[in-house]
């Protein structure tokens, strides 16, 4: 299994500790043995929101409307340049929100910047309260599913074509145009889709080199896995080519918690039969930043759950690098 960090810009340290935590979040998680590191993507946070958060029970939005969250794309440049080893990866990039030119050329950038090491991680959106303040159509927001994937095939067509680049799709399209430089890696950055559901399992098999499930525990992840198999092979694709990730919290704990507890929450044993249960459901690269409760504040809290997690769980679990 490979561990991938997300460094927190959307806020998660807490006043005072801005966009440089972030960049040496990324370090850290470098010199620690982490396979990526990974950066989470909203423009604007809507003050009270109208639209249910999708990956809580209660469907409670946690983001303040206030509070700071560093752009995913230019955040990610500035990973490149001080990091030399570790995948650079959206989790995830809300495809609508940008025109997949501009969406193409700064990943492209950004993996020459890095030596292919970009990751994109694609997503269609939830919050419609962003797609309006953002000034797309409610269209947009309401097929967002298709408007993905035209965006999609876009962006592969400019990172893959080294003559001028073509492409007419129901909501864009272009003729003729040079779309130079070309990422770093070939034939283009791995892209990992994510999100719930058999829609988002099928355009992971029929656009995507993998999946990446948001907040499952093991048993719905298991059932997420079968589903993506499925659609792989009735598209006539390897199954085992495709990527499982999962983005999900880690809370560390010095002892067992009682009772029911979360997915990957509590002691180091606990966690580790966790990964062991999410390993069994065909779980391949983890993307979640560790937090060690009860160690200071949450900047302290996460490098103290980046170390502890590193030294007792990389080596058991983790791929060589």
């Amino acid at each position: 299994m490979r561990f991938g960090i997300s460094v927190g810009n959307g806020g998660r340290f807490g006043p005072g500790r801005g966009v440089d935590a972030c960049v040496e979040l990324a370090r850290s998680a470098e010199a620690l043995g982490y396979h990526s590191v990974w950066v989470h993507d909203h423009l604007v946070l809507p003050r009270e929101p109208r639209t249910p958060y999708p990956y809580a029970p209660d469907g409670a939005f946690l983001l303040p409307w206030d509070g700071e969250f560093h752009e995913p794309l230019v955040l990610l440049s500035a990973l490149a340049a001080v990091t030399t080893r570790v995948e650079l990866g959206t989790s995830v990039l809300v495809i609508p929100y940008r025109h997949p030119a501009v969406t193409a050329k700064m990943l492209a950038t950004t993996d020459l910047l890095s030596g292919g090491r970009v990751v994109l991680g694609a997503g269609v959106g939830w919050l419609r309260d962003e797609f309006e303040a953002l000034g797309l159509s409610p269209a947009i927001f309401e097929h967002r599913g298709s408007v993905t994937e035209d965006y999609l095939r876009a962006i592969k067509e400019m990172w893959t074509n080294t003559g001028p680049s073509r492409y007419v799709g129901e909501h864009v399209a272009f003729r003729d145009v040079g779309t130079f430089p070309k990422p770093a890696r070939r034939p283009h950055p791995p892209i990992m889709i994510g999100g719930k559901g058999p829609h988002a399992l099928r355009r992971a098999t029929l656009l995507g080199d993998g999946f990446q499930a948001l907040m499952s525990g093991p048993d719905e992840l298991a059932a997420e896995v079968e589903g993506l198999r499925r659609f792989a092979r009735l598209d006539r694709r390897d199954p085992d080519e495709l990527e499982v990730q999962l983005s999900h919290p880690v809370h560390l704990h010095e002892h067992p918690l009682d009772g029911d507890r979360g997915p990957l929450s509590g002691s180091i044993e606990q966690v580790c039969e966790d990964l062991r249960r999410y390993a069994r459901a065909g779980l391949r690269h983890l993307i979640g930043t560790p937090a060690l409760r009860g160690a200071g504040d949450a900047w302290e809290q996460t490098l103290a759950g980046a170390r502890l997690f590193a030294r007792e769980v990389l080596p058991a679990f983790g791929e060589p690098r």
